[in-house]
């Protein structure tokens, strides 16, 4: 490793001159994941992948400290309720449901600070993997999510990011298979987190 490998770059980026990946967590907190418990299992699905994460045996302490998370929550509004921080800082919050589902303001919200973020590694020298954004959700948006779905394509299609559903119970999984991949729609309850960053980068 570089001497200078855990040195602390701007926003308090660690080990900056390792691969680091940019990830942004979506998080539904309308009025319709009150039903069947779905922002409970989204709060714990939080936990459980900072627990995983971070508990794994497999990732030592600098790919830890390479993984950086942002947490935006949408419902009623769009709110940024985390920046960018290694995964072992990340604080889930316990959020509650209300309102109604902006996702395609919140996947705007989500391209725009993965686009600074990128800058950010770009300015201190760091490599990164491509930022991914996980998106957990029932499935029902109704604000104007078109134009946020062309935007999250075009991305993936330059390849500057890789979106991923994570639907709670019942989720309207042929919606959700209009704003992203099929391949890349997953359920929460059988999603396991080290396991799919593994896989993504590796492939």
């Amino acid at each position: 490793k570089s001497e200078q490998s855990d040195d602390v770059g701007a926003g308090g980026l660690q080990w900056i001159t390792e691969r680091h990946v940019a990830c942004v967590f979506l998080l539904d907190t309308s009025g319709s994941m009150a039903d069947d418990n779905a922002i409970g299992k989204l709060n714990e699905g939080l936990r459980v992948f900072k627990s995983q994460t971070v508990n794994d045996s497999t990732f030592d302490e600098h790919t830890k400290a390479c993984i950086d998370v942002a947490l935006i929550s949408f419902g009623p509004t769009v709110i940024l309720q985390q920046d960018f921080v290694p995964v072992s800082s990340m604080n889930p919050p316990v959020l509650t449901a209300g309102g109604g589902t902006p996702m395609g303001g919140a996947l705007n919200m989500a391209l725009d600070i993965i686009t600074e973020q990128k800058a950010r590694y770009n300015e201190l020298g760091t490599p990164y993997f491509r930022p991914w954004i996980f998106c957990i959700t029932d499935g029902k948006p109704n604000d104007d999510y078109l134009a946020a779905t062309q935007r999250l394509k075009q991305m993936e299609n330059e390849k500057k990011v890789l979106g991923y559903c994570v639907g709670v119970e019942k989720f309207d999984r042929s919606m959700m298979a209009s704003i992203f991949n099929p391949e890349r729609i997953f359920e929460l309850a059988n999603l396991n987190f080290p396991a799919l960053f593994k896989f993504v980068s590796s492939s």
